[in-house]
């Protein structure tokens, strides 16, 4: 088996991976009921994750090109007789005007074209691919899930570290390098089956805080955190975003939100470390000087993981992606 792919292209690994067996299955060369290599030995042929080989046979297997049994085996299934000449004619015929439309009608690429046609035509036969995102607490979980949902066609579901065990062994589980060694202590023999991507803190932070900034003075922030080496991390992330013209960010450390706020000045910004929010009463939340250090996974990293594993953009994750062209 040709183990050729293209990591750099941007078509999905799984599509390529989809599309070297089928070209080898309608030329002949695997005939029908000669059984494809088993995912794990195709994932080191292929040199990607199992969740991609799985995605890729997966595909056929909506083409009827194979078909998995009960053994898990996977096998070549008889190739469909071909279309007549006439009709073939007819629909290249259909699909370039259809092509033409999209493009001169709503300035839609045939890749762009492609990709809402997957997600149209997902009716719910075959469910999401399951993400198991694991941090802290299940606050934080449900922060990443959100983001994940927003993106992409997942069904992302929380595990905090104080989980009974690992996520099942299927799924694709999701951290953040932070964890890393908590998931080497907590699930040895779950490391390899976890992804784990960089976070960053959200951009937007500046937009949230700029109200309290008083006309020609810093506006102070004070990052809140029951941990101070946490509180003081916290802190150089937020730094980063924030002007240093504009805001004066400082660390701070309290056992509660309600020392935090009676603590600082009127006048201040409190930032509360994501732990800390997910455990505060929606009266505090409502306090107008407070706020959610939030984080996200960075864009870059969560979409070359997408990629991967074969992950669809939702419609309006695609909607907004033409929005700002």
């Amino acid at each position: 088996m040709s183990s050729s792919i293209d990591p750099s292209s941007p078509v999905p690994l799984y599509h390529q991976i989809a599309q070297a067996i089928r070209d080898r299955i309608l030329s002949g060369e695997l005939a029908p009921g000669q059984e494809l290599e088993p995912i794990r030995r195709a994932s080191e042929t292929w040199g990607v994750n199992l969740h991609t080989v799985r995605h890729a046979y997966t595909a056929l297997a909506r083409e009827g090109l194979v078909e998995t049994q009960r053994s898990r085996r996977t096998r070549v299934r008889a190739i469909p007789e071909p279309m007549e000449p006439g009709a073939k004619e007819s629909f290249e015929v259909f699909l370039r005007r259809t092509v033409e439309t999209a493009r001169n009608a709503h300035g839609v690429g045939p890749l762009e074209m492609a990709q809402a046609l997957e997600a149209y035509g997902h009716d719910g036969s075959e469910p999401s691919p399951i993400v198991y995102v694991v941090e802290c607490s299940a606050w934080q979980c449900a922060t990443h899930c959100d983001q994940l949902r927003a993106l992409y066609d997942v069904d992302a579901r929380p595990w905090p570290l104080d989980s009974k065990g690992p996520p099942a062994p299927e799924a694709t589980t999701l951290s953040t390098f932070f964890h890393y060694s908590d998931v080497r202590r907590l699930w040895p023999r779950h490391l390899k089956q976890t992804r784990f991507l960089e976070i960053r803190i959200d951009p937007e932070l500046e937009m949230s805080i700029r109200a309290r900034r008083r006309e020609g003075a810093r506006a102070r922030v004070v990052v809140v955190e029951t941990d101070p080496v946490t509180a003081e991390s916290i802190a150089a992330d937020v730094s980063s975003v924030l002007p240093e013209n504009r805001f004066q960010v400082e660390a701070q450390t309290f056992d509660d939100a309600g020392a935090a706020l009676d603590g600082v000045g009127d006048q201040d910004a409190v930032l509360f470390a994501p732990s800390m929010w997910g455990a505060m009463s929606e009266e505090q939340r409502a306090n107008p000087r407070a706020s959610e250090a939030r984080y996200d996974f960075e864009p870059e990293g969560l979409s070359r993981l997408a990629q991967e594993l074969g992950w669809r953009r939702t419609g309006a994750a695609l909607a907004a992606t033409r929005g700002t062209r």
